[in-house]
């Protein structure tokens, strides 16, 4: 009885859906900046992150990352990083993360790039630079 009562309760466990969050306290980032479609900086540093996955019926279906931290650009300058990045199921192999940094040097970017895990392909999004 314990046996298949057992395996019942994992088949409707497998059959919920959830979401789990964590966070990852030291995690390394980097993005490219673009500005008018030309690299203009390039920001790398350690980070904190949130991180959410969904699950429906056990199956994974979108991350979600908000990221927080600072980071420290080509040109020495240091960015206060808040970033959100978006990875789901019906767009597989596609990251699409939207940025805001603010430079201690007075430049300040904010915007949407997406990557593309299969060609390796960056596509630049709508983007601010001031």
């Amino acid at each position: 009885m314990c046996f298949f009562l057992g395996i019942t309760l994992t088949h409707v466990t497998a059959q919920k859906n959830h979401t789990e969050q964590y966070w990852v306290e030291s995690m390394g980032y980097y993005t490219p900046v673009y500005c008018d479609g030309v690299l203009a900086d390039y920001v790398t540093g350690n980070v904190t992150a949130h991180i959410v996955d969904h699950y429906k019926k056990g199956e994974w279906q979108w991350t979600i990352v908000q990221i927080k931290g600072e980071a420290v650009g080509l040109y020495g300058e240091v960015f206060k990083v808040h970033e959100t990045d978006r990875y789901w199921k019906p767009v597989a192999g596609i990251l699409v993360w939207h940025y805001n940094l603010i430079g201690n040097m007075g430049n300040h970017y904010i915007g949407t790039l997406s990557y593309n895990y299969y060609t390796g392909e960056f596509i630049i999004g709508k983007t601010v630079c001031k």
